[in-house]
């Protein structure tokens, strides 16, 4: 599980000298990468593999709140896919 606070940091210099080695070490790892900048957070590395499960995720939660948003406001009128595509014809 990713662990909410990187345990690995690095600063934007030493990045720019050890690109290669530094995504390495991401795609290998389930752990984050926290970018540093004078010491104010500039960015994340993370694997994409993590990456893409957290988006899955997200877009989940977004759908769930759309769900029950469309139930609280929906009617008990319900119309048939035919009922809808005769209308936007």
């Amino acid at each position: 599980m990713l662990n909410p606070m990187p345990k690995k940091i690095v600063n934007v210099s030493d990045f720019q000298r050890k690109t290669k080695p530094t995504f390495d070490a991401i795609s290998s790892s389930d752990e984050a990468v926290l970018v540093m900048n004078r010491n104010e957070q500039v960015g994340v590395f993370l694997n994409p593999r993590i990456y893409n499960k957290l988006i899955g995720l997200y877009e989940d939660v977004i759908d769930a709140k759309d769900l029950a948003k469309a139930i609280h406001d929906s009617s008990d009128i319900f119309y048939t896919l035919e009922e809808v595509a005769e209308e936007i014809k």
